[in-house]
């Protein structure tokens, strides 16, 4: 292995990871069962990877899963001043505290310069959190901008902090299981974060999932990560909780339309094409970076827009990057792809012109030489857990 592992590198080895390389880290792509390969052939095609992913997908939205998040960026800023510099720095308000929220760093043009998870602990005190490719990127820009007479820090405790996340149908059951705490829908809402002991551990447990399902979360020491993973396995063994890797987390994210830094968000796109509104205050009283070239921009056609696409191909999948062609003319790319297990189809964002972007129309997507007809769908393909949730009966709310 390489230096950045997590504490339970050997356990999942031996309950059959199959790892890939991720800013450093080994983190498990797929697991494989008795019998069935860990290798990574070289090959465009579909691989023999793709039933396994099935399988944990399913895992996901029928049962319940653990997954090793720990690669993720993880820095704390505390400290008088530390709210004032945040949101100068974030195109979002700042969520209250113990609550959690979506925020995007700018580019003084208005480009998507990262995506951050904010958790607020207290009032100047925040726990923030990138992707694992963009740890040093995320942490330089942050740095660029601290004041020279600051009070606060901002630490970098990627390696110091586990993560590990339990989602699925059955994750409440499995967390309540180890601990105390209230973690019915009305005692730990959607986006509420909370100090707290699980597994006589003592984590900060985020109710959020890049799968989009019921989930969690558990952010705690390094050193304390095989306990919890074994204690989350043994308190889920009633319901024959699962081992999950990032490919199947990587497919539902993209069923629910969650973008990815580096791919669908980036420094040549703008939080209008990339469909980020919900997420961008232009008028929030704090002044931020970028906040004079969103505010001309908002409302205003965009270039190009993000859309998602749907089609059959024969037994290849799109990755990202891949040409998109209207008659004979290159009209954009795909940004990230792959298979979606419950429409039983390829699947991929693109960026194409606005007059391609509507509901239904038709582009062609070019992987390995061929084009495949490519309509555009829904944004997300599938509601979150969160959104059914809300719109579902009160009564329904207390699974």
């Amino acid at each position: 292995p390489t230096k950045r592992v997590s504490g339970i590198y050997q356990d999942t080895k031996d309950r059959g990871a199959a790892f890939g390389f991720h800013a450093g880290w080994e983190q498990p792509h797929w697991f494989a069962l008795d019998g069935e390969r860990r290798d990574t052939p070289v090959c465009y095609g579909r691989k023999h990877w793709h039933d396994i992913v099935g399988r944990e997908v399913e895992t996901i939205l029928n049962g319940v899963g653990v997954v090793d998040l720990s690669p993720f960026g993880k820095f704390q800023l505390e400290g008088p001043g530390a709210t004032k510099f945040l949101s100068s720095m974030v195109a979002n308000t700042l969520p209250k505290v113990d609550r959690v929220n979506i925020s995007h760093m700018l580019t003084p043009k208005g480009k998507v310069m990262a995506e951050l998870t904010i958790s607020r602990l207290g009032k100047d005190r925040y726990y923030l959190v990138t992707g694992s490719g963009s740890e040093l990127h995320d942490l330089r820009w942050l740095k660029q901008h601290v004041p020279a007479d600051a009070k606060f820090t901002l630490t970098n405790v990627t390696e110091e902090m586990g993560v590990l996340g339990v989602a699925g149908k059955y994750s409440r059951e499995v967390m309540q299981k180890l601990t105390g705490e209230d973690m019915s829908h009305e005692g730990f809402p959607f986006l509420e974060c909370r100090e707290m002991e699980m597994a006589g551990v003592p984590v900060q447990a985020t109710r959020i999932s890049y799968t989009g399902e019921l989930g969690w979360e558990i952010h705690h020491d390094a050193k304390h990560t095989a306990q919890l993973y074994r204690r989350i396995l043994e308190a889920g063994s009633l319901y024959d909780i699962k081992d999950v890797g990032t490919y199947a987390v990587n497919s539902l994210r993209l069923e629910k339309g969650f973008r990815g830094w580096g791919a669908e968000m980036n420094l040549d796109k703008n939080p209008y094409e990339a469909g980020l509104d919900p997420f961008i205050k232009p008028n929030k009283k704090t002044a931020f970076i970028g906040q004079d070239a969103v505010r001309e921009m908002k409302g205003k056609e965009q270039k190009v827009n993000l859309v998602m696409l749907n089609f059959q191909t024969q037994n290849v999948d799109p990755y990202g990057n891949e040409t998109i062609w209207h008659g004979n003319k290159v009209v954009g790319n795909t940004t990230s792809g792959g298979y979606s297990y419950q429409r039983n189809c390829s699947m991929c964002f693109a960026y194409v012109p606005p007059h391609l972007a509507t509901l239904g129309s038709t582009v062609y997507v070019e992987l390995m030489g061929r084009r495949y007809e490519a309509t555009v769908v829904e944004d997300p393909m599938f509601e979150t857990e969160a959104t059914r949730t809300r719109n579902a009966p009160k009564a329904a709310a207390t699974h």
